[in-house]
């Protein structure tokens, strides 16, 4: 018998769950020694994607749990900027904002390409349906 192939759910969940393992490495990582010249608000704009990236997958799956999730990314986004000065990093309510932006902006996106991919399959299974007449 073949394995069951995942649900575009789990798979959107777990890409989400590796993100925020992968993100909370990156935020946590003292930055001593790190080097080169300042763009400034380059760190504001990377906050920002890193947040809009982390919950994009699970949002663009299942885009109704917005209600938990939202809420959950932008608590994650906090205590990762109240911890990071334990980790050698610094406190910035900037980050924090830029975050929450991101997580705040994930949302409609997530909407537009669930209802683009949703309408594709939806055409590929009217397709189907005609080959079969």
């Amino acid at each position: 018998m073949a394995a069951k192939r995942p649900s575009n759910r789990t798979i959107g969940y777990a890409v989400s769950a590796g993100l925020a393992l992968i993100i909370t490495a990156a935020l946590l990582a003292p930055m001593s020694g790190v080097s080169g010249p300042k763009v400034t608000g380059l760190d504001k704009i990377i906050h920002f994607f890193l947040f809009f990236i982390l919950v994009l997958p699970a949002l663009m799956v299942a885009p109704r749990i917005w209600v938990w999730v939202v809420p959950v990314a932008i608590v994650y986004g906090g205590l990762i900027e109240i911890i990071q000065p334990y980790f050698g990093r610094g406190m910035e309510f900037g980050d924090f904002i830029a975050n929450t932006l991101g997580v705040l902006a994930a949302v409609p996106v997530s909407r537009w390409l669930h209802a683009r991919v949703s309408k594709g399959r939806q055409l590929a299974k009217n397709k189907r349906a005609e080959c079969n007449y």
